[in-house]
């Protein structure tokens, strides 16, 4: 088995995708979505914080969504969430901008134009005006629901002004006018044709759908054939080996992966939200289940590998452990992912994967037998194990779930650990190392 992942690991095929990883990261297009996302968490983090006020207030003060306590502390979350993707499509443009040296308000500007005019036009005005123009948007297309709109438009736009930009298609003012009204007068031609373009294939679509299509409705549905199958059940479970395997390779493959199901993700979240706040009963989603990835230290779920760690007698494993164990409690696992390491290691990939793949299955039984609350809460921050199983549900069930997972990945982890312990000592006494106490 060894023999066999050694030449796996040096094969054409994982020099390849390394490549192929380093050029994912590093590129621009994939950067600016990661840290357009990044932009919108401090409003997922104050949406959460806001869930979980008004959750206190139903168990404790006895709120319900219709008190005026409740409504009133639930409005922010209203208009943050609510306008996720307004605000998404405003980062997205802005953090594309920046990386084309471009002027990232104007860009950010000129985005959520286009955003508004495909997601939300004018539905209904009175013929004399007396309707004001806000009371005629659906703001209410802003939300959650339009990220994938709101992610190809801030990519777009901003791709759209470049090309102007570089053919100098532009009004031209001479140097000693103000940098700030020539700037406004350089915009005017690109925001015009992304206007042209944007507004100008909505009307084209409805036009020839008749009415039964939008872009938006277009973009969503050309976007969900693909993110169908990946999201689905046993595509997570293919989103989980994956994970792991580029782990093993020294790829981060959490990262990678939940770029790819980053919105649909989050969409699954901000539904349940909404349907906590209406006091609807909640929806299963499958992609609920990347969440047994981390359950229990981090990914692959290393904190029983760092707790029987503690008391080896192999020098490397017990420092080690030693290190990574309070990280863990955190869900953070790079130190045991590189300093035992699992990277690489031929005798901890089997247990590395295997114990996620039981934790999802054991979770996907759990949620389907009412033994576990379907999450409700965005969390996107590291917490410590079992909080964070409470925090995303609001539930103890999460928590008792969360605990159990322990001794499972203990059972999983303990016998190919034995291994490689046995392994590690013979080692160090080659090298002369004294055994840890």
């Amino acid at each position: 088995m060894g023999n066999v992942i050694e030449r796996l690991a040096e094969s054409n095929f994982m020099k390849k995708l390394q490549q192929i990883s380093q050029k994912m990261t590093t590129n621009e297009i994939f950067a600016t979505i990661s840290s357009g996302m990044g932009a919108t968490m401090g409003l997922i983090m104050l949406g959460a914080v806001i869930q979980i006020i008004c959750a206190l207030g139903e168990l404790i003060f006895k709120w319900s969504p219709q008190s005026p306590s409740y409504i009133a502390f639930y409005m922010p979350y209203k208009l943050t969430m609510g306008l996720l993707g307004f605000f998404m499509c405003f980062s997205m443009a802005s953090n594309y901008a920046k990386r084309k040296k471009r002027n990232t308000m104007q860009a950010g500007f000129t985005a959520i134009v286009c955003y508004i005019l495909v997601m939300s036009p004018v539905v209904s005005a009175s013929a004399d005006g007396g309707e004001s123009f806000f009371e005629a948007l659906n703001l209410g297309a802003l939300g959650t629901g339009g990220m994938f709109v709101a992610l190809i438009i801030g990519l777009c736009s901003v791709a759209i002004s470049e090309f102007a930009i570089r053919h100098n298609w532009m009004i031209k003012l001479p140097d000693v006018v103000p940098e700030g009204i020539a700037n406004s007068f350089n915009a005017i031609i690109p925001t015009g044709i992304n206007i042209l373009v944007w507004y100008g294939l909505s009307i084209l679509i409805a036009v020839l759908s008749q009415g039964t299509l939008t872009l938006a409705s277009v973009i969503t549905k050309v976007l969900s054939v693909p993110i169908g199958y990946l999201t689905s059940t046993p595509g997570m479970f293919v989103i989980i080996i994956l994970c792991q395997l580029l782990w093993f390779f020294g790829i981060h493959g959490t990262g990678i992966t939940f770029n790819a199901i980053m919105i649909p993700y989050v969409t699954a979240y901000m539904t349940n939200s909404s349907l906590a706040a209406a006091g609807q009963p909640l929806e299963w989603s499958p992609l609920f289940l990347f969440g047994a990835l981390s359950i229990m230290g981090g990914t692959g779920n290393t904190l029983a590998l760092c707790v029987m760690g503690l008391r080896s007698k192999s020098k490397r494993i017990s420092t080690v452990s030693k290190a990574a164990l309070v990280p863990g409690i955190f869900n953070i696992n790079e130190p045991v992912i590189f300093g035992y390491p699992i990277m690489y290691n031929s005798i901890m990939l089997i247990p590395y994967i295997l114990c996620s793949v039981v934790v999802a299955v054991l979770m996907l039984l759990a949620y389907t037998f009412g033994l576990m609350a379907y999450p409700q809460v965005l969390i996107m921050t590291t917490l410590p194990i079992v909080l964070s199983a409470f925090m995303n549900s609001l539930d103890w069930r999460n928590c008792v779930f969360a605990a159990l997972m322990f001794p499972v990945c203990y059972v999983v982890y303990l016998p190919f650990f034995k291994v490689y312990e046995k392994q590690c000592l013979e080692q160090e006494s080659e090298e002369g190392i004294v055994t840890a106490e």
